[in-house]
């Protein structure tokens, strides 16, 4: 079977090695925006081009034919990367461009919560004025601030972390507002936040483990925000700090999710669902939708797919996907980002380094290459996340204690790693945060 993929970043390297672990029968086709050493090496065919450029890949398709496209960013989806790659009669795993508008517009996405499910959501308001903005902070205490599209995960700024007043709130509203003419603003949440992903076709919809993914640049959630320093999953798939009413409130309100946009777009959602949920005092809230696999979170999820990938994701882009065909292993999961030393705070490019890449294999770990590129023997930085290291084991602890120990060992000096992502401390304070804030509301 010939298999489209669309991107070059971490997770799209994920997805590749998922689809080719049966490289005599499957052959893989891409369609990037970048050179990536680690999908290079598992495709048959690799082509770079733009990735909004929506008729250039379908031209792509069409001279490489393949069974089925699937599509990893969300900037082609919002483009209307699907809909085209289903006109010209091939199917695709990645939802249409209206469906997209879940993920392109915050705003299209809120007004689908209020108007078709009415629970879950949190109190937000889009501004279009600096008064406006502020008789929000005024009413909600602090807010969280958000341009209206598409900043791959690093256009949020925090009241009380990263803005310390409204005077600071109100200059990043007014520079958003120059720029955009408007802005969202959503109440700050207090709890512990959790990623559920699921693979939907037709109705059918196949929740994958939860993981928790680290968002901050530094250790203990300190720094700017970014696309994902890294993330976990544990063994039994759920997070030590959940109770199953809040799985159940995160499916039930994905499943709700699904429901409404076929309803409003009048066709079937074929593709990822990734819900941000935030645990908190009174149960669940969803942050936010996106309308691919997220990343790091891709990079955990695939690797524990004990399953027929090609096969699977062929008949979900078909919408004949049955749900206990897609399986997983037993196993927690951790995924470390590599990113240059000043990342997010600056783009460091052409950073030259070496990487023992045995010794990681021999370790027992695997690597999943984004923002970086061969440079002869070496490996050169292209601005953003380098690189993610992926394990899988039977304690998360004990795997984060490995991958540290690995990490000392072959870090280049030009990169750096969150140390705290996974780690026993970790787990606890999270699980005591959360109990805590809900042991006030028992004692209310």
């Amino acid at each position: 079977m010939n298999i489209g993929l669309i991107g070059s970043g971490g997770r799209e390297h994920a997805i590749a090695a998922a689809l080719t672990r049966n490289p005599q029968r499957d052959h893989l086709i891409v369609y990037g925006n970048s050179n990536n050493v680690g999908i290079e090496r598992l495709a048959q065919v690799y082509h770079n081009g733009s990735l909004t450029d929506i008729q250039a890949i379908v031209s792509f398709f069409t001279k490489n034919p393949v069974d089925y496209v699937v599509i990893g960013p969300e900037l082609p989806l919002t483009h209307g990367a699907a809909d085209a790659i289903r006109a010209a009669h091939i199917p695709a795993v990645g939802p249409n461009q209206f469906q997209a508008q879940l993920e392109g517009s915050k705003t299209f996405m809120r007004d689908l919560m209020q108007k078709h499910i009415g629970w879950g959501s949190l109190r937000w308001h889009k501004a279009h004025t600096c008064e406006e903005a502020r008789l929000f902070i005024e009413e909600v205490g602090q807010a969280v601030i958000k341009p209206i599209g598409l900043t791959g995960g690093k256009g949020v700024q925090v009241m009380g972390e990263h803005l310390h007043s409204t005077e600071e709130a109100l200059v990043l509203v007014d520079q958003i507002l120059k720029t955009d003419g408007v802005v969202l603003l959503e109440e700050r949440l207090v709890g512990e936040e959790f990623s559920r992903i699921a693979l939907v076709s037709d109705g059918n919809i196949v929740p994958m483990p939860i993981a928790q993914d680290f968002k901050y640049a530094y250790e203990g959630d300190k720094g700017g925000m970014t696309g994902g320093m890294g993330s976990y999953t544990m063994i039994d798939g759920r997070m030590p700090f959940l109770a199953d009413s809040d799985i159940q409130q995160a499916d039930r309100l994905m499943a709700e999710v699904v429901t409404a946009l076929e309803k409003v777009s009048g066709a079937p959602y074929r593709g990822f669902l990734y819900g941000q949920f935030m645990a908190t005092r009174d149960g669940v809230t969803i942050i936010e939708f996106n309308v691919r696999l997220g990343d790091p979170e891709a990079i955990n999820v695939m690797a524990l797919w004990d399953c027929d990938t090609a096969e699977i994701l062929h008949n979900a882009a078909l919408g004949t996907l049955r749900p206990e065909e897609l399986t997983f292993e037993k196993q927690a999961s951790l995924c470390k980002y590599l990113v240059p030393a000043g990342y997010p705070e600056k783009t460091q490019k052409d950073l030259v380094f070496n990487l023992d890449e045995t010794k990681i294999f021999n370790a027992g770990f695997d690597i999943r290459y984004a923002s970086v590129e061969k440079a002869g023997s070496e490996f050169r930085t292209l601005g953003s996340r380098t690189l993610a290291i992926i394990g899988k084991g039977e304690n998360l602890a004990a795997l984060s204690e490995e991958m540290e120990h690995l990490l000392q060992a072959i870090e280049p000096p030009v990169l750096r790693h969150r140390k705290d992502i996974g780690t026993q401390d970790t787990l606890n304070r999270k699980t005591a945060h959360l109990q805590q804030l809900r042991s006030k509301t028992d004692h209310a």
